[in-house]
């Protein structure tokens, strides 16, 4: 007997057209009906998997990324107020917009970040709770803004993630959000962009269509341009080499081969120590990386005349009612 087709978790219409992509157990879909592109089966990890995963964040301030600086310069966000940061990481935007003169709050999932925020920055409120958790326990709570900066790309259920960030918003209050744009330039796979880090992939027209039917009007959205250093990444990419690669057994796995392990085999191989042969071979791979640089410089010109996007899509909605 067939196995009944999957349904896309953000308009639940049946995926008409197989798979375009399989990784391990899970396979890519396309839907038909709104444009997302989502993976099956979705479980989301639970905060010690996003603690193990992203541990290397938790001992230094991130530089703002490109969705939190299109929201700061953004001349129709609301220039005060009570702000909502879903998925705050180590605060580094929740810093800024401090400074910026807003009333803050952040969740984070992985709690050695939210214990950065807190001590390294003095940044009081941010919770160690998924927005589900953080709606039902502050239920008379509202905000002006609710961001959350990469952080739709992650969900198993986007529509249920989207209420109950709704239901944190006042009315008319107004959304902010980035995700990795599914029409950026790229020469290979991004190994970040899999399951159970990644399960939804985005483009602008998908997004507006979710955002749409959940109740938002869109007041801006912008596609990151690429870049010189989305050039020099692309040049790489398509020169792979197999440096990178895992040259014998015992060394260290791949970041999406160790998104796939048990939390034991995980910790595990994070903490597998490089032998010299594979020390070597990243020593050569970063001099690969870095001799891309004057290339992407010669090739920008074409990059930019062709209009190729880099990695960030980044949105502004209002909640209508």
């Amino acid at each position: 007997m067939q196995a009944p087709s999957p349904l896309c978790p953000a308009c639940n219409q049946a995926a008409r057209e197989p798979a375009i992509e399989r990784y391990g157990r899970y396979a890519l879909f396309a839907c038909s009906s709104c444009g997302l592109h989502f993976w099956d089966p979705r479980e989301m990890p639970d905060a010690r998997w996003y603690e193990q995963m992203y541990g290397g964040r938790d001992v230094t301030l991130l530089p703002l990324e490109p969705g939190h600086e299109y929201f700061l310069a953004d001349p129709l966000v609301p220039r005060a107020g009570d702000l909502l940061d879903v998925g705050c990481g180590t605060g580094n935007f929740l810093a800024a917009a401090r400074h910026a003169g807003y009333r803050l709050t952040g969740t984070e999932l992985d709690r050695n970040a939210a214990r950065f925020a807190q001590e390294r920055l003095g940044l009081e409120r941010v919770l160690p709770l998924t927005i589900a958790e953080f709606a039902a326990q502050h239920q008379d709570e509202k905000f002006d803004v609710v961001t959350f900066f990469e952080v739709l790309e992650h969900q198993s259920a986007p529509v249920e993630f989207l209420r109950n960030v709704k239901a944190c918003l006042k009315p008319r209050g107004v959304i902010a959000l980035s995700v990795p744009n599914r029409a950026r330039w790229l020469t290979g796979p991004d190994f970040l962009d899999y399951p159970p880090n990644h399960f939804l992939r985005w483009d602008a027209a998908a997004l507006k269509t979710f955002l749409n039917a959940q109740g938002f009007e869109i007041l801006s959205l912008r596609e990151q341009p690429a870049g010189i250093l989305h050039t020099a990444q692309m040049i790489n990419m398509a020169l792979r080499t197999g440096m990178t690669q895992n040259p014998s057994a015992g060394a260290p796995a791949s970041f999406r081969d160790v998104m796939q392990m048990a939390p034991e085999q995980a910790e595990a191989a994070l903490r597998t120590r490089p032998r010299m042969r594979q020390r070597l071979m990243q020593t050569l791979a970063a001099i690969k990386r870095a001799a891309c640089f004057p290339l992407a410089l010669a090739l920008f010109p074409y990059v930019r005349m062709r209009g190729f996007k880099g990695t960030y899509l980044y949105c502004l909605a209002r909640r209508r009612n």
